[in-house]
């Protein structure tokens, strides 16, 4: 059976009506297959248990997997974001796929692959799956996404972590009909069509790079010298306007961090610079490692998106449904220009049904065989003939 997909959508303030909404218009897509997926984000400001609850009611036995999302959610019909909050679903037909979650606990990369473990289980397909989905809080992504590679080796990831609205911690997980605790969630994924990904970021190297002295997610120096200094002088930017919550934050988004992979680079969100010249990160640096400054330009970090869709459809001729894992940090970046990103994937995929989500980090086989973890990134999944 031919893929088919369906993407809906609701600004609505009532949760229940806004799952009624979403599931009529995705329903329409599938052009009365049944589906064998269903994708689901929304914001926290909306009433997430009762949403995820009706929509999973709507949708009877069929897998769910999903996480909530910064400030709104992309489909083809443009950035859809409200003050009552926003939901976005797609459906998938012609696809079989198993979800399951495992809490954290102590050991994240072990609750990744009893995840993935049962997602292939449900899933009730032999062999390896063709993808892996995964979303899990922001913290864990590194050690979940080793321990789901360790069990299914040269298994493609396309995740994204779940994002609220003001970096607070109240970012949601959601796997067949429950909004999860700190959690991982996994869909196993076997299509009978064609499958693409991609994983970039449409940043360029600069010729500034150092040896990093680093101990997980933070960066104590640069070639032996506080990193924030180096970064400092590196960007032209006073170190004082760089210290404090969040600062750091908002003021790398076009001159972040990056370790190289291959002929790749794995991008890193500063969040926080402190005084002792230290950063606090998204994602994690490997003592000595080459750290090398990137950069781009608003037009470039639109235009990724629809290159990375180029990429993910590759040898495919006929594109059914395109999914965006975005990074939230490049949604704070592009502000009112947001919605151009809409027209940068359709360049790429014209009127396929298209599901985006701004993520807190973003995961994804930037080379060969390897999954990775990063920030500021795109990680795009096509399903096509």
């Amino acid at each position: 059976m031919a893929v088919q997909a369906g993407v809906g959508w609701s600004l609505s303030k009532d949760a229940r009506t806004a799952a009624g909404e979403a599931v009529a218009m995705a329903m329409e897509g599938l052009k009365g297959a049944s589906p064998g997926l269903a994708l689901l984000f929304a914001t926290v400001d909306m009433d997430l248990p009762v949403l995820v609850g009706q929509v999973a009611r709507w949708l009877g036995k069929t897998p769910l997997f999903g996480a909530s999302s910064f400030t709104g959610v992309l489909t083809s019909a443009g950035f859809q974001s409200g003050p009552e909050g926003a939901v976005g679903l797609m459906l998938l037909s012609g696809v079989r796929a198993g979800v399951s979650c495992c809490a954290l606990g102590q050991n994240p990369a072990r609750a990744g692959a009893l995840a993935a473990g049962l997602a292939r289980r449900k899933a009730a397909q032999s062999g390896l799956p063709d993808l892996f989905l995964v979303t899990t809080p922001p913290g864990s992504e590194e050690a979940v996404v080793a321990g789901i590679s360790r069990k299914n080796p040269g298994v493609p990831i396309v995740g994204g972590s779940p994002a609220d609205n003001t970096i607070e911690g109240k970012w949601q997980v959601f796997a067949n009909g429950r909004v999860l605790g700190p959690s991982a969630a996994v869909a196993a994924l076997y299509a009978e069509g064609k499958i693409g990904r991609a994983f970039g970021s449409g940043y360029r190297p600069t010729a500034l790079r150092a040896r990093a002295g680093a101990e997980g997610r933070t960066l104590k120096t640069l070639d032996g010298r506080p990193a924030l200094d180096v970064y400092a002088e590196w960007t032209g930017k006073r170190r004082e306007d760089l210290i404090g919550d969040w600062k750091l934050l908002g003021e790398c988004l076009l001159a972040p961090l990056a370790t190289p992979v291959g002929d790749a680079y794995l991008i890193k969100h500063l969040a926080v610079g402190n005084e002792d010249g230290t950063i606090g990160a998204f994602a994690e640096f490997t003592d000595g490692e080459e750290v090398v400054l990137m950069e781009a330009t608003l037009e470039e970090v639109i235009s990724a998106a629809g290159e990375m869709v180029r990429q993910a459809a590759q040898g495919m001729r006929d594109l059914r449904a395109v999914f965006l894992v975005h990074c939230a940090g490049r949604r704070v970046a592009l502000g009112e220009r947001i919605g151009e990103v809409v027209g940068a994937v359709k360049s790429a995929a014209g009127d396929a049904p298209f599901l985006g989500f701004c993520s807190f980090g973003e995961q994804g086989m930037l080379v060969p065989g390897v999954n990775l973890h990063g920030n500021l990134m795109l990680s795009a999944l096509v399903v096509g003939e």
